[in-house]
Formats: structure tokens, C-alpha cells, sequence
């Protein structure tokens, strides 16, 4: 499954029928001369990985006049930083830092600047997959505008990544700003409560 993929916000491909009103984007090239899009690089039916491995996917869209290399540059980097951000919310969901008060994405801000010069090593972490499009997107009667989307799948060995996660961890425990940040957390939860329970008594 992709249990990180689920966190990122990557806008799906959709073509529409003609309408006034309504935007539509019309695929005029791919990657390898492909029909359609590869299913790793959907969100509703990703193709389950190989046993014992994990899976990140970077997505980037660019205007279309974009030098394709550089784009996918750009999406090979964002999936090589997915697995840091997968760690952040792991420390999250171990630390009980609920949802609804990151959903901002500031707590993760917070601990990735924190520990910005640190990367756990994670040796197997490869690119194995790349794929593109270009599009043409309408708006009513308006000139199309041309986009490149570029797909990059990242895969690590699960015992690598599991490895990398008890020793980021490990490492976040010693920094005094991660441990301001859980007294924060624990202070806003507080909060919470004591606002329920006043709310529950009125």
C-alpha cells in the first residue's frame, strides 16, 4: 500500500466533456507513447508493491514549455523526500500528535527544520519509475494552456526504512526544539479538553 502517497495532495488527470463554464484537460503527449497513465501513479488504484518493500511518489506540474529533464529533476526529488516526511509522521502518530492539530502541516514543518541537517541512511532508496504527460487545460471558450505533469516512484527495502525509522526517532529525542514542540502539543491538548468539558457544563 501507499501509506505515504495517501498524505501527498497530487491532482488527478480528469477529462471532462466540453462546457462553458467548466475546466477539462486534454492529454496530447506521454511518456513512451503510452494510452493511458501507468496505475502506480494513481491514488485510487495503486499497484501494490513487491514484498518487504515501500513505496514514495513525487508528482510536480509545470507549465508546459518546461525542459522536460529538469521536471523530472524536480519530481525525483520530491519522492526522494517523501520517506523524511513518512519518518515525521511516524514520530507524530508515536508522540499521539492527533490530526486536528496537524493539519496544517506545521508540527511536521517544525520537525523537519529541526533536524534539517540530519538524514538517517537509507541505502536502498532508489528511483525505479518515471512517467510524464502533457495536457492542454480549458476553461470555457478561453486558449488552452499546456502543462507537464511528471510522476516519480521511490522504493526502499522495508527493513532499510524501518531501520532508518527507529534511528530518526532515536534522534529526535535528543533535540530541544522537538521537545518544546511535544510540550506545545501537549499543551494544546490540554486545551482542548478543558474547552470540552467547560462546553459539556454549560
Amino acid at each position: 500500500m501507499f501509506s505515504v502517497i495517501s498524505k501527498l495532495s497530487i491532482v488527478s488527470v480528469i477529462i471532462l466533456a466540453s462546457c462553458a463554464t467548466t475546466p477539462s484537460a486534454v492529454v496530447v503527449e506521454r511518456a513512451d507513447e503510452l494510452s493511458s497513465a501507468p496505475e502506480w501513479t494513481s491514488l485510487t488504484k495503486p499497484t501494490a508493491p513487491a514484498p518487504g518493500v515501500v513505496q514514495f511518489l513525487g508528482y510536480v506540474e509545470v507549465p508546459g514549455e518546461s525542459l522536460k529533464s529538469a521536471a523530472i529533476n524536480m519530481a525525483d526529488e520530491k519522492a526522494m523526500t517523501e520517506p523524511t516526511r513518512s519518518l515525521v509522521e511516524a514520530f507524530l502518530d508515536q508522540n499521539q500528535v492527533g490530526e486536528e492539530l496537524r493539519s496544517d502541516g506545521s508540527f511536521g514543518r517544525r520537525v523537519i527544520s529541526a533536524t534539517s541537517g540530519y538524514r538517517p541512511p537509507m541505502t536502498s532508496l532508489r528511483i525505479t519509475r518515471r512517467y510524464y504527460e502533457v495536457v492542454v487545460v480549458k476553461t470555457g471558450l478561453t486558449a488552452g494552456e499546456t502543462r507537464l505533469r511528471v510522476w516519480s516512484l521511490a522504493e526502499a527495502d522495508k527493513s532499510d526504512y524501518e531501520a532508518a525509522k527507529r534511528a530518526y526517532i532515536r534522534h529526535l529525542a535528543g533535540i530541544p526544539e522537538v521537545k518544546k514542540l511535544l510540550d506545545d502539543v501537549g499543551q494544546r491538548q490540554i486545551n482542548q479538553v478543558t474547552k470540552q468539558q467547560v462546553a459539556g457544563a454549560e
